[in-house]
């Protein structure tokens, strides 16, 4: 089972940030094209698009919360729900957008060259759609998680 971590801050709430996880990869045709034309053009997306395909696979994962202080698994969880929930509901948004503006990048398929915005557009939904599906299912008391204070 791999590791991922997340930092919880002590102060706020809602300042929980996904740290250390694994590099993205796919066995999907399509999306392992789409993620050559994206690392040609665009290597800078491919973090964060590795934190959706996490996002999309949390419960295979065993999860490290860092904290800077002392709180219980029942707080870190709670928080970790919240966090999950704000998650979910940002992605359906990216998942309405991207469905609206892909079938604008077929006039862009008339310029030279290769159709990047679409190939960005589809890995962006392809993975956004897998992270929202996952995450409506989620349930942060059935994660595997372990409490480290920093």
């Amino acid at each position: 089972m791999e590791k991922i971590t997340i930092a919880i801050s002590a102060s706020s709430e809602l300042q929980i940030d996904l740290e250390d996880f694994p590099e993205l990869s796919s066995e999907n045709k399509l999306v392992k094209k789409s993620l050559v034309v994206v690392k040609r053009y665009t290597p800078g997306i491919l973090r964060y698009l590795s934190k959706q395909k996490v996002l999309a696979h949390l419960p295979a994962y065993l999860i490290e919360i860092h904290s800077e202080a002392e709180i219980s698994e029942m707080e870190a969880r709670r928080r970790l729900a919240n966090w999950l929930r704000r998650k979910m509901l940002r992605r359906l948004f990216y998942v309405v957008i991207e469905l609206l503006v892909m079938p604008l990048t077929a006039f862009v398929a008339l310029l030279p060259g290769p159709n990047v915005i679409f190939y960005l557009l589809f890995v962006l939904f392809y993975f956004h759609l897998k992270a929202f599906l996952s995450l409506r299912k989620i349930k942060s008391e059935n994660l595997n998680i372990s409490l480290r204070k920093n």
